[in-house]
């Protein structure tokens, strides 16, 4: 009996296009402000200084994955709270972070968007993350939401970085 090639690179084709098309990850900026920034890396440094060395990604990226939707919602309302407040000063925005997050965890964050939105709440996706980040979080627990992450999703990086050093 001959095997018939042709049906199985046919196959391997229309594998090899439909599952490495899917993304990994989605590119993706979030806009902070200065006191976001500040934030973002006094939360680097104090992880440093626990031998934890995650950078602004590593934080943006384990916030996002490890938060639970309905703890997003409530930060992102009380973020919007704070930055539409009149005695709050925040100024304009300095940067837009770049981030690949999963594209589960972007859904995450459109859908609690929409969910705000359908109660006339119009919060984006960069004051949900901004929220996340101005949790006040204790270092501790943060991380261990990140060392959960990479537990999850470890990569080159963060196996490298978790290598005791010489």
């Amino acid at each position: 009996m001959a095997l018939d090639f042709g049906a199985c690179q046919a196959f391997q084709c229309h594998y090899l296009f439909f599952v490495s098309t899917a993304p990994l990850s989605v590119r993706t900026s979030f806009p902070f402000y200065a006191e976001t920034a500040r934030e973002l890396h006094r939360l680097e440094t104090a992880l440093r200084k626990r031998d934890t060395i995650a950078d602004r990604t590593d934080i943006i990226r384990a916030l996002v994955h490890e938060t639970p939707e309905n703890a997003i919602l409530a930060r992102g309302i009380l973020r919007d709270m704070e930055e539409r407040s009149p005695a709050n000063e925040l100024g304009n925005v300095t940067e837009f972070a770049p981030v690949r997050l999963a594209p589960k965890d972007l859904e995450k964050l459109e859908r609690v968007a929409e969910r705000l939105k359908k109660i006339d709440l119009k919060v984006s996706r960069g004051t949900l993350v901004r929220g996340l980040i101005m949790a006040e979080l204790p270092i501790e627990k943060l991380e261990a939401v990140i060392k959960s992450y990479w537990n999850k999703f470890p990569d080159g990086r963060a196996l490298r970085w978790q290598a005791p050093r010489a």
